[in-house]
């Protein structure tokens, strides 16, 4: 069994579990095992969570310590077998691995953040389409038409 922490650049317990900079991977004895950097692109959406759950899961990982999750995300973990636990966030890994946090475990996907932006329950647009941009009514002139027999308008000479 191995403990996945996801942290920032610097090292610190990361934000949030998708835009963790990567995950550092521990052996119950707290020996250093693998890093797992997180390549998450805007061009695959949400699929790249689902690349770090496979990698997790074929180290062996069982537990994710993190500072936040959404709560699709924590949905997905843990119908993946994955036990998650929250920390404050940039808690140093030192601390973590010596349980000098608080650590909650997070059971439930309704403990996880909230969505908080309108693209889609995810917040990269992947979720659902996107609304057609509604057409505006007499805003727009078709440039190539030219009009003709009109040389002044209200003092102005075309």
């Amino acid at each position: 069994m191995c403990i996945a922490i996801a942290i920032t650049l610097r090292s610190q317990v990361a934000g949030h579990f998708g835009k963790a900079a990567a995950f550092m991977i521990y052996d119950l004895q707290g020996q250093f095992i693998e890093r797992i950097e997180n390549t998450g692109s805007k061009e695959l959406g949400c699929k790249h969570k689902k690349v770090i759950q496979r990698q997790l899961s074929e180290l062996g990982v069982k537990e994710i310590v993190l500072g936040n999750v959404g709560q699709r995300s924590l949905g997905r973990l843990l119908n993946a077998g994955f036990s998650v636990t929250k920390v404050p966030q940039r808690s140093s890994i030192d601390a973590v691995m010596t349980g000098k946090v608080e650590k909650e475990a997070l059971t439930t996907a309704e403990q996880g953040r909230p969505c908080k932006r309108d693209k889609g329950d995810c917040g990269c647009g992947c979720a659902g389409k996107k609304k057609p941009v509604p057409i505006k009514i007499g805003t727009t002139m078709n440039r190539k038409s030219t009009i003709q027999g009109l040389t002044k308008i209200g003092g102005f000479t075309l």
